[in-house]
């Protein structure tokens, strides 16, 4: 039983502090800069908050739909 309730709370715990780790939307390319800087001011200039958005280590932005 006690393992039970530690790995719901692991689980539980990884959804609070970061819940993009659960997102399983599909991500579309939108656009490459030039900067990791650049590409996370234009996370910020998402009007859209419903909306997610990732930038990868080659400065890619995707959008999930």
């Amino acid at each position: 039983m006690t393992v039970i309730i530690v790995v719901i709370s692991l689980v539980l715990g990884g959804f609070v502090y970061n819940p993009m780790w659960f997102d399983t939307r599909p991500h579309l390319y939108s656009h490459t800069y030039n900067s990791k800087e650049e590409c996370q001011n234009a996370i910020k200039s998402i009007v859209d908050k419903k909306k997610g958005a990732v930038c990868t280590d080659k400065n890619a932005l995707y959008i999930t739909k």
